[in-house]
């Protein structure tokens, strides 16, 4: 029988990136289906603009919750949680601070310099569980001094899960395309991430929106504009078709995961940033179209673009747009292509596997 009382999330939460307070928010409210009586708490940058959003408990620290080490620890002290998920944040000392109140700590991070970060002994010795959200194909093997460490402190080896996402079925997925009055693998999913990326002085979002607004020009391609929550400004007003009343460019700022996850899945393709969403897309088998927007996606999109899973794009409208083209084009066989390398990638369902090992953790 599972012992949970009450959780704490600890996610990076920057005025920039929210990927891993998004998948945060995924985990809770998977626990929270499963255990309806847990308590559930986050602690926060007290900079981000999606504060006030947050469905659950909220803690504020002063800027990022891994140098707040104060508040944090002394929120861990009070609480005395069940479990603590550190979503690629967290010093040493608040590992520590975790386990001497008793509770189980589990690590989430997102490419290899944060595993590195995890496998050092002074948070790995204070870790009872660590997943990584990238693919085998994403991530270096560990080195040989990081597995003699593992197996000399009796240590799980990181899991290598993929990208975190809730499942939809087809009933589902109808009802999210006639609440967006949208016809399935006719419009494209448009999103930079967060909405708090810049790129050479200019908002990520807003390149990708006049992409989508060029796109929407040369094909009539309906689009779907997700600006993210950090996104600071107004949102453009949808465009709509001239010869009818339906809408042809849906400027939205943001959407439940399980939404996005569903027009994803039902859209002809994406064109998107190389974080988080590209994982998703490529789990889902859907083609795409990605720029990299901050530091740590280069690299991500390099690999996925050598193996053939991605359409690899620059940061600009007209290079998105190129792209999309090739995508759309009938006369070439450029998305059975991409649709044929992503099949042969073993599925692998994140959440689930988060889920059973909470479970184990705390029974």
């Amino acid at each position: 029988m599972v012992k949970v009382s009450c959780v704490l999330f600890i996610p990076v939460s920057s005025p920039s990136g929210i990927g891993e307070y998004m998948r945060s928010l995924i985990i809770a409210k998977a626990m929270l289906k499963r255990w309806p009586d847990i308590n559930i708490h986050f602690i926060l940058n007290d900079q981000v603009n999606y504060l006030q959003d947050c469905p659950y408990t909220v803690h504020t620290s002063s800027g990022s919750p891994t140098k707040d080490v104060k508040t944090v620890n002394f929120v861990i002290k009070q609480l005395k949680p069940d479990l603590v998920i550190f979503d690629a944040s967290g010093r040493a000392s608040q590992f520590e601070q975790a386990k001497s109140v008793g509770a189980k700590v589990a690590f989430i991070s997102q490419h290899n310099k944060k595993r590195n970060r995890g496998l050092k002994l002074n948070r790995l010795l204070s870790t009872d569980v660590h997943w990584v959200v990238q693919p085998d194909y994403c991530i270096k093997a560990l080195s040989f001094w990081q597995t003699s460490k593992l197996a000399l402190f009796n240590k799980v080896a990181p899991k290598n899960i993929g990208a975190v996402f809730e499942s939809s079925n087809a009933e589902y997925k109808q009802q999210i395309l006639e609440k967006y009055k949208l016809i399935a693998n006719n419009y494209f999913i448009v999103n930079a991430g967060s909405g708090g990326h810049v790129v050479e002085k200019k908002l990520a979002a807003d390149i990708y929106y006049e992409a989508a607004a060029l796109l929407y020009q040369k094909t009539n391609m309906k689009c779907v504009v997700v600006f993210g929550s950090n996104y600071p400004k107004e949102l453009p007003k949808s465009e709509n078709n001239t010869e009818s009343d339906e809408v042809g460019i849906q400027c939205l700022q943001n959407i439940d995961n399980k939404e996005f996850i569903a027009l994803i899945t039902a859209a002809k393709g994406c064109m998107i940033s190389a974080g988080d969403t590209l994982l998703q897309a490529i789990a889902l088998h859907k083609p795409c179209i990605a720029a990299p927007v901050s530091q740590d996606q280069p690299a991500r999109l390099k690999v996925c673009s050598n193996k053939g899973l991605v359409l690899s794009a620059e940061p600009s409208s007209l290079s998105l747009v190129g792209q999309a083209l090739q995508l759309i084009n009938k006369h070439n066989d450029v998305e059975q292509t991409l649709i044929s390398a992503m099949s042969v990638q073993a599925p692998v369902n994140a959440l689930e596997i988060i889920m059973e090992d909470i479970e184990n953790l705390l029974t």
